[in-house]
């Protein structure tokens, strides 16, 4: 199984610490993990880890920071495609602070609009099974899916948040799997918001509301309750295994409540990648398990 996953990537630098601290302070902590993240950087990584094929198509480019997330990528055994190979970009950083509740404060930035290079020739959209955006670098995604509709291979697109030129991306997705942070204009909730998408052409629409229960077309999903360290990344996580579980069984109701499984699992650890020891991987493929 092979999927394309289109989007932002960043360097994460998380600090762990008993409560958020009070202005004017000076809190002392443990090292902070330091990562490659990024919502469709973290869902790849899932793919992969899980056993598909991952392509990661991002701009990284050369800056301070660019051997540290492009040596992590790699780690994890995605094929990063960088559309600002061996020139200047300025680098994506963020700093999260995440509490002894799992509840995580991030500081980040958008990046710039691109100034776009010639098409990459290395993308071949048929040689793909599913197609990942994040909704970031619009300028990169958008002509791949084109393609990708054109040639009948599914789309799936993480709604974080709502961003202006979102419209014409929607066109072309097939699923949507938002957070509760997504609200396009004159959405005020989740009924809103599916009826929005489906508007748009989605075939199918879930949200994702963290430890809340997931509202899918098809219904709910309950979330179970487990002892939370921390919740960076566990949406990444969901929409990584989702994709991967998606081409295994081809159900959009079975592999959303596969994945919130699996996101469920993660946060039992601190840090995005943490979870993906041998053992655990080994469990989360198997359908059946109860991951508890």
């Amino acid at each position: 199984m092979k999927a394309l996953f289109i989007g932002l990537s960043t360097l994460d630098i998380q600090y762990f610490v008993d409560e958020y601290p009070h202005a004017n302070t000076k809190i002392k902590t443990d090292a902070p993990l330091m990562a490659a993240g990024g919502p469709a950087a973290n869902a790849a990584i899932t793919f992969a880890a899980l056993g598909g094929q991952a392509v990661f198509y991002t701009c990284i480019g050369v800056n301070t920071f660019s051997g540290i997330v492009n040596n992590d990528l790699h780690k994890f055994g995605l094929k990063v495609i960088d559309h600002f190979q061996d020139k200047p970009f300025d680098p994506i950083v963020a700093t999260i602070v995440t509490t002894g509740n799992s509840e995580r404060t991030i500081f980040t930035h958008h990046p710039h609009e691109l100034k776009l290079l010639p098409a990459n020739e290395d993308i071949k959209v048929i040689d793909y099974d599913l197609i990942f955006i994040d909704g970031f670098y619009p300028e990169l995604s958008l002509p791949i899916i084109i393609q990708a509709r054109a040639n009948g291979i599914p789309v799936v697109f993480d709604g974080g948040s709502w961003k202006s030129h979102l419209p014409a991306i929607l066109n072309e997705v097939d699923i949507a799997i938002c957070s509760a942070n997504f609200l396009p204009p004159a959405c005020v909730n989740t009924l809103d918001v599916t009826n929005f998408l489906k508007q748009s052409g989605v075939k199918h629409v879930a949200v994702s509301q963290g430890e809340k229960q997931i509202i899918a077309d098809f219904g709910t999903i309950e979330i179970a309750a487990v002892n939370a360290i921390d919740s960076l990344g566990a949406g990444d996580v969901l929409h990584g295994a989702f994709c991967w579980y998606m081409l295994k069984n081809k159900s959009f109701e079975l592999a959303l409540r596969l994945a919130s499984k699996f996101a469920t699992y993660s946060v039992q650890f601190k840090g995005t990648h943490q979870w993906m020891t041998k053992e655990n991987l080994q469990l989360f493929t198997n359908d059946a398990i109860d991951f508890g």
